[in-house]
């Protein structure tokens, strides 16, 4: 199984119904013997761009373990479910496997200078 986030914007007027919601799209993708590790409701924020005519909207994240055709069902269900305004869903990357390159670009690495050139410089020095 993999792992996957879906994120997922409510319509403002339906964010009462968040929980229903949540509850429903963790019972599609139990139900397709998936595993939902973690909830995170980010609340009423700002819109990047208008949405049926809304600058607001109701954001919350899924992560869970599921296989693909888990995340299909769950999307046709966000399709059809009233008041999603938006969802994406994306395969996340796993903890614990190696830091990536780009991560790794930001650091700066020792530069080690062999130990002959090290004489060579500590006697022009003196």
């Amino acid at each position: 199984m993999t792992l996957y986030e879906t994120l997922f914007v409510v319509h403002p007027e339906k964010a009462p119904r968040v929980k229903e919601f949540v509850e429903r799209f963790k019972k599609i993708v139990e139900g397709q013997d998936g595993i939902v590790s973690s909830v995170d409701d980010w609340g009423l924020r700002d819109l990047a761009y208008r949405i049926e005519k809304q600058g607001k909207g109701h954001y919350t994240l899924l992560q869970y373990r599921s296989t693909a055709r888990a995340v299909e069902e769950l999307e046709r269900n966000l399709r059809l479910t009233d008041g999603i305004m938006r969802y994406l869903t994306v395969r996340a990357v796993e903890a614990a496997q190696s830091e990536s390159p780009a991560a790794s670009r930001g650091r700066v690495e020792e530069q080690k200078v062999p130990p002959e050139e090290e004489s060579v410089k500590t006697e022009s020095q003196t």
